[in-house]
């Protein structure tokens, strides 16, 4: 069991609070790159595979008051395809990630991360047609990673931009899509695994304050541009992926 479960200390806790807190900000104020942070600070407090269904989990319990307004404004002609996409291709994401050793999960989440933090800095965008086969192959894509390591937005996020939705309608189709997928992998990657009771223990105590989060990042969004706060996130996921990919090494 967890260091900061079995003392139940305030000091053993303070980072996995920190750590959903930031998640809830990036989930309300941007609507996508929840998982994306919390993921790899967590696998450092816990095995990976514990650490991307516990950010699954509490991601998808926050979003879920937030789905009913969301579903109202997302662009379901997108939203659908890359839904099914993603709940076809969630087994081989869990089994992948049931399988893998924690330090070489850690080095592919760390590169993952990298690559979504560079790929989204870059601001390329997809300007050719979008179709539903186009969009069920996002899904798909989207959909392994999600399971196999918590990253499934940054694709669907570009994906988004580039079809030049408003940003309340990009911020509701990024919700949408995501309390389906992550939603559908936290459930298969529990029934799969070995985890205990102290597993949802853990997200029901860190829920609250990622919930707390999430309002005050979605009050953020209605009076600010977010395009400063998400490069600074970015970048600071860039840095800390190249240091846990040293820090792994280094144990070698």
């Amino acid at each position: 069991m967890h260091q900061f479960i079995e003392s139940y200390g305030v000091l053993n806790w303070a980072l996995p609070i920190l750590i959903v807190s930031l998640g809830g900000l990036m989930r309300g104020f941007a609507g996508f790159g929840a998982t994306l942070i919390m993921v790899p600070l967590l696998s450092l407090l816990m095995p990976p595979s514990e650490a991307v269904f516990i950010a699954l989990s509490i991601d998808t319990l926050v979003m879920a008051p937030m789905f009913t307004r969301a579903a109202q404004k997302a662009e379901w002609g997108l939203v659908i395809p890359l839904a099914v996409g993603s709940f076809l291709a969630t087994p081989f994401g869990v089994w992948f990630l049931v399988i893998t050793s924690p330090d070489t999960l850690r080095l592919i989440i760390s590169s993952l991360i990298i690559i979504s933090a560079l790929f989204l800095l870059s601001g390329w965008t997809y300007k050719g047609e979008r179709s539903v086969f186009l969009s069920f192959l996002i899904g798909v894509f989207s959909g392994t990673t999600n399971s196999a390591a918590g990253i499934g937005g940054p694709p669907i996020a570009a994906y988004f931009v580039a079809k030049g939705l408003s940003p309340v309608r990009l911020r509701a189709s990024l919700n949408s899509i995501a309390f389906f997928m992550e939603g559908i992998s936290a459930i298969t990657i529990y029934f799969v695994s070995d985890f205990k009771m102290h597993n949802l223990i853990i997200v029901l105590i860190l829920l609250p304050f990622m919930s707390l989060t999430a309002i005050i990042g979605s009050a953020l969004f209605k009076n600010f541009d977010n395009t400063i706060f998400n490069k600074l996130i970015l970048y600071f996921l860039i840095l800390f992926g190249i240091y846990i990919i040293y820090a792994t090494l280094r144990l070698h």
